[in-house]
């Protein structure tokens, strides 16, 4: 008897198939999260290149005479550096956004001439922050790169008539209070 006890007592109950165990398998210390914030899937790049059209898509139908200037993407890893004319006599908005997993938030810097202002922009937002540039002379707009997670930013830049300029009128000089 004490034999047959034995041989059971090493068993595993199995589920059946297409059903899960009660007890979640558990992550290995020091791997990198895979997953999209609070979705309990995987990241994948389709899906949050996705994700991050809806969030610059969310102001498209806002009335407003938004005209595409220019629009891109990077991977987080190589950050984004990019140098954008503003010429002309209407306004600019700059869109982003970003999706990533494992960062929670990422530094867009705006850089004209001697002025610069820092913003903190929140990965995996529903919509894209909007930032407005007058006319004049070329911008910077730089995420540094980030190595401690998985991610993208996509930007959209936009220009608007005046009276569409919402918010403060200059995002790179700043509006103080």
């Amino acid at each position: 008897m004490a034999l047959l006890l034995s041989g059971c007592a090493g068993q595993v109950e199995q589920a059946p198939p297409g059903q899960g165990t009660a007890s979640a398998a558990p992550k290995t210390p020091g791997a990198p999260e895979t997953s999209a914030p609070d979705s309990g899937r995987p990241w994948e790049p389709d899906d949050a290149m996705q994700r991050a059209e809806r969030a610059l898509d969310a102001y498209e139908e806002d009335g407003s005479t938004a005209q595409r200037a220019d629009s891109g993407s990077a991977f987080l890893a190589d950050g984004v550096r990019r140098t954008f004319r503003a010429s002309g006599k209407r306004w600019y908005r700059l869109d982003l956004t970003c999706d990533t997993s494992g960062v929670r938030e990422v530094t867009l810097t705006l850089t004209r001439g001697s002025a610069e202002q820092a913003y903190g922009i929140g990965c995996g937002d529903p919509e894209a922050d909007q930032f407005n540039i007058p006319p004049g002379a070329a911008f910077t707009a730089r995420v540094d790169a980030v190595r401690t997670g998985t991610g993208l930013v996509l930007w959209r830049l936009n220009t608007v008539a005046r009276e569409d300029v919402d918010g403060c009128d200059d995002d790179i000089e700043g509006c103080g209070g």
